[in-house]
């Protein structure tokens, strides 16, 4: 029987390194699996789970890169025609933060950014749209207010601007 407990641990020791690389390919996690794959691969002086633990990270690059890619920089692709929602309900957001500044200052502010530098840190004030571009924020004489974002084009003043009135 001695001479079998040796084989056991060496062979846990190789389906530990397998593991952990098959791990690795969890996505945001398996970046800290595919480390630990790379260190036992190394340790043991075996290259197929440091190859394991590199693919999993690159997978999770990849993955994450694509996500924020598409999410946010893209202009079109399989989320653009969720962005113009998403800038409404943002708009929505901030129309409700400025008129607690209105309720709480008696005025329209002049800016967002006076908005901003009175608003606690735990409300949501975005001031951006969903393509990452400053509302405009136009005040009006009948204590109501405008915000528009310049919409996919990245331009004010073109046809795929939103606006609401508040």
């Amino acid at each position: 029987m001695s001479d079998i407990a040796p084989k056991d641990a060496s062979r846990q020791k190789t389906v530990a390194r397998w593991i952990f690389g098959g791990m690795s390919f969890i996505p945001l996690i398996g970046v800290l699996f595919g480390i630990i794959a790379i260190i036992l691969g190394a340790v043991n002086r075996r290259k197929e789970p440091v190859f394991l633990g590199i693919g999993g990270i690159l997978f999770t690059v990849f993955i994450y890169g694509n996500l924020y890619y598409w999410g946010v920089v893209a202009t079109t692709g399989p989320y653009a025609e969720l962005k113009v929602p998403l800038t409404r309900q943002l708009m929505e957001t901030d129309a409700g933060q400025i008129a607690l500044f209105k309720n709480k200052h008696g005025v329209l502010p002049a800016t967002l950014d006076e908005v901003a530098s009175s608003t606690p840190e735990t409300a949501m004030f975005t001031m951006t749209d969903a393509w990452m571009n400053k509302f405009k924020y136009v005040p009006q004489q009948d204590d109501h207010f405008q915000l528009i974002s310049a919409g996919p084009d990245k331009v004010f003043g073109t046809s795929d601007d939103i606006q609401e009135t508040f």
